[in-house]
C-alpha cells in the first residue's frame, strides 16, 4: 500500500532581521484533502469572506483584509482564531500530521561570523533542521511495511527550494549510482505552490509568523494581544518539533577558523 506524503514550508523575517523562522506542516494526502476542504470552506464562510489567510495582511489589515472590503481589527483576529482552533483540533485527532519549526537567532549569527566561525548559511541551517526533520519524522511515523513517496512545496520566491532540492538530486544520482534506496529516492517532487491557494501554505505561514513574534516579543511592530496566543495553541497543542539556533547551540555546533580546543565557552 502506497502512502502518499506532503509537506509546505514558509518563512518569517529574513537573514537581516533579528530572527529567522523556518516552518514546515507535514501530513499523508489524505489527510490534507479533509484539511483544503475545510480551510477552504472557513475562509468562504467568513464575513466578510477571504480568498485565503496571511497573517501579515490580516494583522496590519492590507490587501486581502483591507478595511475598504469591510475588514476591521475584531473580524481579522475572529478568523485567525477560528482557523487556528480548527488546525489545533485537527492535530490532536489525526496522529498523521506534524509540525517542524526552526529559528536562528540571526544576531548571534552574524556575531559568530565576524569572530571568523565558519558556519553553514542560514539557508542550510533550516534546511537540515526543518525541512530534513520531516524527512526523519515520515521514516519513524511510516516504518512499517508501507511503502511511502514525499513531496515537498516551498513558497514561490524564496531560497531554500533551490537549495533543498540540489541535494536531493545528488543524493538521489548516488543511489542510483550504488543501487540502493535511501530515503531520499522516497522523494518524488520539490517544487513550490502559490500562498493564496494553498491551505498548507498558509497554516505554515501562521506557525512561522507566531514564533518569530514569540522570539521577538519587544521588536518595533509588537505582536497585537490578539494575536500572542498563535505559537503557544499551535506548538503545545499538536506535535512539534523545534529547534531554536541560538548562540550556545551555535557555538557548540561550529568552530572558527582559529580554533582552540581547550577554550570552554
Amino acid at each position: 500500500m502506497l502512502v502518499v506524503l506532503k509537506s509546505y514550508f514558509d518563512k518569517s523575517g529574513g537573514e537581516e532581521t533579528k530572527f529567522f523562522t523556518l516552518s514546515g506542516v507535514a501530513a499523508n494526502d489524505s489527510a490534507w484533502c479533509e484539511i483544503d476542504k475545510t480551510w477552504n470552506y472557513m475562509l468562504g464562510a467568513s464575513d466578510p469572506k477571504a480568498s485565503y489567510m496571511h497573517m501579515k495582511e490580516a494583522v496590519h489589515l492590507a490587501d486581502e483584509f483591507d478595511r475598504t472590503k469591510r475588514w476591521n481589527d475584531e473580524k481579522a483576529s475572529g478568523l485567525v482564531n477560528w482557523l487556528l482552533s480548527y488546525v489545533t483540533q485537527f492535530q490532536q485527532e489525526h496522529d498523521s500530521y506534524c509540525q517542524f519549526v526552526c529559528t536562528i537567532d540571526m544576531e548571534a549569527y552574524r556575531r559568530l561570523r565576524a569572530e571568523s566561525y565558519q558556519m553553514d548559511s542560514p539557508v542550510d541551517i533550516c534546511n537540515s533542521t526543518c525541512v530534513e526533520g520531516v524527512m526523519s519524522w515520515y521514516v519513524s511515523h511510516y516504518k512499517s511495511d508501507l511503502d511511502y513517496e514525499a513531496s515537498y512545496y516551498f513558497d514561490i520566491g524564496e531560497p531554500f527550494k533551490a537549495v533543498f532540492e540540489a541535494k536531493w538530486e545528488g543524493e538521489r544520482q548516488r543511489d542510483e549510482r550504488t543501487r540502493t534506496h535511501s530515503i531520499w529516492s522516497h522523494i518524488k517532487l520539490v517544487g513550490t505552490a502559490p500562498m493564496r491557494t494553498t491551505p498548507g501554505l498558509q497554516i505554515s505561514d501562521m506557525l512561522a509568523w507566531g514564533i518569530n513574534r514569540e522570539k521577538n516579543p519587544v521588536a518595533n511592530s509588537p505582536i497585537p494581544k490578539e494575536y500572542e496566543h498563535i505559537a503557544l495553541a499551535m506548538t503545545r497543542l499538536a506535535p512539534s518539533f523545534s529547534k531554536f539556533w541560538d548562540e550556545k547551540e551555535l557555538r557548540k555546533r561550529y568552530r572558527p577558523l582559529i580554533y582552540h580546543p581547550y577554550e570552554k565557552y
